[in-house]
Parts: C-alpha cells; sequence; structure tokens
C-alpha cells in the first residue's frame, strides 16, 4: 500500500444517500476537494451535481463535468438502489446502467483510481463460512444479480485504471431503516418485546457504517497494489442475530425482553473472511459492544 499526504480531488456517486453522505462529509473534512454526484443535492461537499446517473444525456453531462475540471483522483461509485421493492429492469437500471454510463463516460480521461462498492450478498448461499474472496459469486436476487454483474463492468475498466471492489455487509447507523439491526433499534428505544427468528442463532455480518466510511476512505487515499482488488468488509467474526440484539438492548439501556421464535429466518447464514482487507490495507472494525455503543449515541442525539 502506497500512501500520500496530499490532497485529492475525489467524486462520490450517490452522495446524497446513507452511506454516500457519510462518505462525503469524512473526506470533506479531511480537506479532499469532494464532487458528490446524486439525484439530490449534496450537503457538505464543495460542488454538488444533482444528477440521474441512468438517464440517457448522463454521459453527456458527466463529460462536460470532466471537460470543465479534469477527471477526479478518485472515483467512488456507490450509487446503488438498495435491496427490497422493485422489478428487475428497476435493478438494471439503478445498478447495471449507471456502472455502464460511467465507464463509458471515463474511457477517454479515466481517474486515477476507482473504488466500487458492492455488496456480500453475490455470494448468495455460500459452502463455507466465514466466507473469501475466492467464493464463487453469483446471487440470484435482483439486487445482489446487478451488484455482481456491475462488478464485471469494472473489472473491465482496469485496463485504464486500477479498480477496487469492497464487497460490504448490511450497515446501520442514525438515519437508516432498512438494516437488521435499524429494525431492531425501532423495537428497543420503545422497549417493545424483539422476537428473533430461527430462535436467535442465524449468523448475520453487520457494520456500522463509521466502519465502512473509513475502509473507503483507507482505500481512496492510498494507492494499493495491482490493476484489480476485490475484498470483503464485514465484522471479522462469527455473530449471532442473538448476540446483535442483546448488545443493542443493554447499549440502549432498553427494557425489551428478547423472544426466540421457531419461525425460519429470510436469509442464510452468512459472514465474510475480512483478513485480505486487513492485510492489504489494515481495515479493523471495531467491536460489537463499541459499535453498538457508536449507534446507541447517534440515536440518543437525534
Amino acid at each position: 500500500m502506497n500512501g500520500h499526504n496530499r490532497k485529492l480531488t475525489i467524486w462520490i456517486t450517490g452522495s446524497a444517500g446513507f452511506l454516500g453522505t457519510r462518505l462525503a462529509r469524512y473526506l470533506t473534512s479531511k480537506g479532499h476537494q469532494v464532487t458528490g454526484l446524486s439525484r439530490r443535492e449534496t450537503q457538505l461537499v464543495n460542488k454538488s451535481v444533482i444528477i440521474d446517473l441512468a438517464a440517457d444525456d448522463a454521459c453527456e453531462r458527466l463529460r462536460d463535468l470532466i471537460e470543465n475540471a479534469g477527471p477526479p483522483d478518485v472515483l467512488i461509485h456507490a450509487a446503488s438502489k438498495q435491496p427490497g421493492s422493485g422489478t428487475l429492469p428497476d435493478f438494471i437500471r439503478s445498478n447495471v446502467k449507471t456502472s455502464r454510463n460511467m465507464v463509458e463516460t471515463f474511457r477517454a480521461q479515466p481517474p486515477h483510481h476507482v473504488i466500487y462498492t458492492s455488496t456480500l450478498s453475490v455470494y448468495n448461499n455460500p459452502a463455507t463460512l466465514p466466507v473469501k474472496e475466492t467464493e464463487p459469486a453469483g446471487g440470484v436476487l435482483p439486487y445482489s444479480a446487478t451488484k455482481r454483474w456491475s462488478e464485471q463492468l469494472w473489472e473491465g475498466f482496469t485496463h485504464l485504471a486500477p479498480v477496487i471492489v469492497l464487497r460490504l455487509p448490511s450497515l446501520y447507523g442514525a438515519g437508516h431503516t432498512e438494516s437488521f439491526i435499524d429494525g431492531l433499534a425501532k423495537q428497543a428505544l420503545v422497549g417493545q418485546p424483539i422476537e428473533l427468528f430461527s430462535r436467535g442463532e442465524v449468523i448475520r455480518d453487520a457494520l456500522h457504517v463509521s466502519d465502512a466510511v473509513k475502509g473507503i476512505a483507507t482505500c481512496a487515499e492510498n494507492r494499493l497494489e495491482g490493476s484489480f482488488s476485490l475484498f470483503n468488509l464485514g465484522c471479522g467474526r462469527r455473530i449471532t442475530t442473538a448476540e446483535y440484539a442483546r448488545a443493542l438492548v443493554d447499549a440502549l439501556k432498553s427494557k425489551s425482553s428478547l423472544i426466540p421464535v421457531d419461525k425460519p429466518a429470510p436469509q442464510p447464514d452468512l459472514y465474510a473472511d475480512i483478513a485480505e482487507a486487513r492485510r492489504a490495507f489494515g481495515f479493523e472494525p471495531m467491536s460489537l459492544e463499541e459499535s453498538m455503543r457508536t449507534y446507541a449515541n447517534e440515536l440518543s442525539t437525534r
């Protein structure tokens, strides 16, 4: 890993979203010149560009930006349609067409390097745990399938610029509503009993968003070896849903009781081997207890 102290020009797509907002705030606070690209205005950046990256005119608008300001040192492509409702064409438009437009735009004037935020769900149902980067990828649901297709688009860009793909787990933090941790918090904050499917024995991988931000920022600020790098990010150990729930209830000082039930969980066991990320750029997530205290402190100030 080659480090440097100079300030960078960084473009972040999806910069008004949950992860993008945190990334933009963190990198701007470190003195980098950050341009946010999103369908909504981005706060706390040097320049906010309102753009639909899947639109037919996206490439033309992006080329105009490059013509006026030059290509960025680092492109962080974090724009994505998250799991949930939507048809396959919706996910293709948001997750694949945006990547395709970025790849086409930057062929003439590529950034110095690219970071693409993908997902651990591309592993679908891995044969062994923890899942390593060498495990075959090929999720079948629209979200995981389209994220994998986007990975492949960026892998084809490596003859022009180094590309880092980061496969992220479920992220949680104040202001988010979609992760299973955020769902637990809604119940814990009002003291409701919390039912744990599969008796709380399901293994899940989740990160407080600040851990993901620091990992992405480290990759942005340092040039890694090789033209294509693929890393899992995650909590780094086997944690059951019962352990997450207990740590969260304790951190919030909640009166919620935990009720194991036999109803099967909708998702299979999954957690990632993060040894490669530790080796390559020193990624080290917070402990479960520390991350839940951080989350609880965020919630208490909102």
